[in-house]
């Protein structure tokens, strides 16, 4: 029986799911320096900012005592504050990690792309690659969540303006909106969630690495469903059991028995440190899963593998 070609960390033909997940542990594994070397730097940069954030921005919500609220006490220009405070702040982290992320996933799959042949790429090959398509991996980003989320957010408040204007009759209307969105959110995030791949591997412009991730995943919808909300719960898991010490020495001796009324700066701080240590573990796992999905689809929908193992026979 003929052994199947493997040049790289999977084999060269439609992958299993266990493949996937192996493979992108392997990415990681083979090439550490350029995967969790980035991934911690990234992790570094966003954490500091997003502490700072933490002490300026978050300042007002650091400093609130939510019996003021309670008593009737709290003047307007506190809850301003507080809420000016934790806008500026939320907006800042989310771009600070945004940002951080978009990076690392291109990176990660351009280093996967080579890592199915089996060919070294350091860290400044990754980067050139990926430099040049970092406006479209933005483009695609920003209209990836206009999708899911402005439909999501239209249909949903369409219900809610519906029940909110008719009553309990409007339910009958207002409700299969409201699940209707969530639902459209859903198939939209998978069914574009090929196009950062796309962009990057076959240098595609924004609209047309969404179409492509359009045609690759309509017939096998449901499996790269399963396949990303695997690697989401995998990488919330992990992410969880990292955090808890940090969550644990945030609240402080008495914070598990005692109320919240006051928002520390230890906790907020430690809990960014928690998140940045356990983004830095888990986003090269769930972009290399996402680069090998993208890998996976089109040897199973275009042939791909035939390339692929054409391509490993060659020299370098």
């Amino acid at each position: 029986m003929a052994r199947e070609p493997q040049p790289g960390v999977v084999p060269l033909r439609p992958l299993g799911l266990g493949e996937l997940l192996d493979g992108a542990v392997s990415v990681i594994r083979r090439y550490p320096r350029p995967s969790l070397g980035l991934s911690a730097v990234l992790a570094i940069v966003a954490t500091v900012l997003n502490v700072v954030l933490a002490v300026t921005a978050f300042r007002p919500l650091l400093n609130l005592d939510t019996t003021t609220f309670e008593n009737g006490t709290a003047s307007t220009d506190q809850l301003d504050g507080v809420l000016g405070g934790a806008a500026v702040g939320g907006l800042g982290s989310g771009l600070v990690s945004a940002l951080a992320t978009l990076v690392l996933t291109g990176i990660m799959t351009a280093i996967a792309g080579r890592a199915v042949l089996g060919r070294a790429m350091d860290l400044p090959e990754a980067w050139a690659e990926v430099r040049p398509a970092l406006w479209r991996l933005l483009g695609i980003a920003l209209l990836t969540g206009l999708i899911v989320y402005g439909g999501m957010s239209v249909a949903v408040g369409l219900g809610i303006g519906v029940i909110a204007l008719a009553g309990a009759p409007g339910a009958i209307l207002g409700v299969p909106l409201i699940v209707g969105g969530v639902v459209f959110a859903v198939y939209a995030y998978v069914r574009l969630s090929l196009a950062p791949a796309a962009a990057l591997l076959e240098k595609a412009r924004v609209v047309q690495s969404l179409k492509r991730s359009g045609v690759l995943v309509r017939r096998s919808w449901w499996r790269v469903f399963g396949v990303l909300l695997l690697t989401m719960l995998i990488a919330s898991f992990v992410s969880q059991v990292v955090q808890v010490p940090f969550l644990v020495f945030g609240a402080g001796p008495s914070g598990l028995t005692s109320s919240f009324t006051h928002t520390t700066t230890r906790m907020l701080v430690l809990t960014y440190i928690g998140s940045g240590i356990a983004q830095a573990l888990v986003a090269p796992f769930t972009a290399a899963v996402r680069a090998l999905l993208y890998i996976d689809r089109r040897m199973r929908a275009e042939g791909l593998d035939v390339a692929l193992t054409a391509a490993a026979a060659r020299p370098v």
